[in-house]
């Protein structure tokens, strides 16, 4: 797995998170960035870009004081999530959501928690999207290679080289049934 970008704190918070990320292809991680995480046995969050249908961004504001990077499933509202404590403590809710990462702003300094998120979010969102493309026309190119290998398993089968078990069997393992 080639990392692709490593997406930095900006240097006014960066005293206040000891989390660093890597945006890899396929794949987002984020682990502790100081020797005593690594002593704590902190895990990584990983999300995995096929899991998901999309990413967005909610910005922090005086309801919610959390900018959140959120990974959109579309199957349903089961969560977990990983915390980028920039300075305020955490709400023990919106930590129990694993498809997000939030951001969490001191009180009233949403602009920078914000500006932060949307740089984030937009790192992301590029990978996600270009990996997304990609898997798509993947997916395309071996649907038609599976159609083609039945077709031709088909001919073979009418021209009386193989049997009607062997196509059948061929078949349901190309189709993957």
């Amino acid at each position: 797995m080639a990392l692709l970008k490593a997406i930095s704190v900006p240097t006014e918070q960066r005293k206040k998170t000891t989390l660093a990320s890597n945006l890899y292809y396929d794949v987002i991680e984020i682990h502790e960035n100081r020797v005593i995480g690594y002593l704590n046995g902190n895990q990584t969050m990983t999300w995995y870009f096929k899991d998901y249908n999309g990413i967005d961004m909610v910005k922090a504001s005086m309801n919610s004081q959390f900018g959140q990077v959120v990974f959109l499933t579309g199957i349903n509202s089961k969560n977990r999530a990983v915390g980028i404590d920039l300075g305020a403590s955490q709400n023990r809710n919106a930590m129990n959501d694993t498809n997000r990462i939030l951001f969490c702003s001191g009180m009233f300094s949403f602009g920078k928690t914000n500006k932060f998120a949307d740089t984030v979010a937009s790192e992301i969102r590029k990978v996600f999207e270009n990996y997304k493309t990609n898997s798509d026309e993947k997916e395309s190119g071996q649907t038609l290679s599976v159609a083609d290998e039945i077709k031709k398993f088909k001919d073979l089968l009418d021209s009386g080289i193989i049997s009607q078990e062997e196509f059948d069997t061929k078949k349901k393992q190309l189709l993957r049934l």
